[in-house]
């Protein structure tokens, strides 16, 4: 994309698609729509991608999903929309629900195909509340682990997890991670999965302020900000949203403060509004 141009203190850009916040909701549709063809520019307030993501376990709800139906775990869309009518009532107008059912394993599976994100079955994850339809295992979709070593310099760009996620002033531990920490003496593999595991950790502290072996909501974050960085998505930084722009009844753009300027983004096709809640 061209360098924008300048009028006085504001600056003006262009783009098929306008993405404003770099969690994983808005990564995830910035990543998407350059996969489509669009020109697309997203749009942080911060300095680091992630928001509140790159601190959660990074686990995803989609029912029906492969990877639960390969690792054995039986699941329907039906016994899913159960399960949602039992929480929230019969009654969805706008068919939101039966729309992110029919859909959600087939945006994982064209992620998959398509970029570096990679998802295993969380295994036996209940859903929250024992009401009908709600099922036991194969829902939840874990991230898979990501090598931080592969960003580079824009490693510093993913927003650290919590401390409670990390071991040894800095690495990052997973459920079979912990395990094998924790029973390192009880079997050879456990041994030989803590002993990689610290010896990777001691050497990534000589070069990096944490660990590179990224697990949960981090590795979920750093597989989608190598994979924008691959699809040739710009991430503006220090981008805070001011307004956004209209046309008619059409959202045609955004005025962002930048560095003590003003900078104009349009937008032909329209904005996702994804803002993490750190910046709002």
């Amino acid at each position: 994309m061209p360098e924008p141009a300048r009028t006085g203190d504001q600056e003006a850009d262009t783009c098929d698609l306008l993405v404003i916040g770099a969690g994983a909701g808005g990564m995830s549709a910035a990543l998407a729509g350059a996969l489509m063809g669009l020109d697309v520019v997203l749009c942080e307030a911060g300095e680091q991608v992630g928001g509140t993501t790159a601190t959660s376990a990074g686990t995803l709800w989609v029912p029906g999903n492969a990877q639960g139906a390969a690792a054995g775990f039986a699941d329907s869309a039906a016994e899913a929309a159960r399960y949602l009518d039992a929480i929230l009532g019969e009654d969805d107008p706008r068919g939101l629900r039966a729309a992110y059912l029919a859909s959600a394993p087939e945006a994982i599976a064209f992620l998959e195909a398509h970029s570096e994100l990679r998802f295993a079955s969380a295994g036996r994850h209940p859903d929250y509340l024992a009401l009908p339809g709600a099922a036991v295992a194969g829902r939840a979709l874990s991230p898979l682990p990501f090598d931080g070593r592969r960003l580079g310099r824009d490693f510093e760009r993913i927003r650290a997890p919590m401390p409670e996620f990390m071991v040894l002033g800095g690495m990052m531990a997973n459920k079979a991670d912990v395990q094998a920490l924790a029973y390192r003496w009880r079997s050879i593999a456990n041994f030989r999965h803590a002993a990689r595991l610290v010896l990777r950790h001691a050497r990534d502290r000589l070069t990096h302020a944490r660990g590179t072996h990224l697990v949960l909501g981090n590795a979920l974050v750093a597989r989608l900000y190598f994979s924008l960085r691959q699809a040739g998505v710009p991430v503006r930084f220090g981008m805070r949203l001011q307004r956004l722009e209209t046309t008619g009844d059409r959202v045609t753009g955004g005025v962002f403060a930048h560095e003590g300027s003003t900078r104009r983004i349009a937008s032909s096709l329209g904005v996702v509004l994804a803002p993490s809640l750190l910046y709002t």
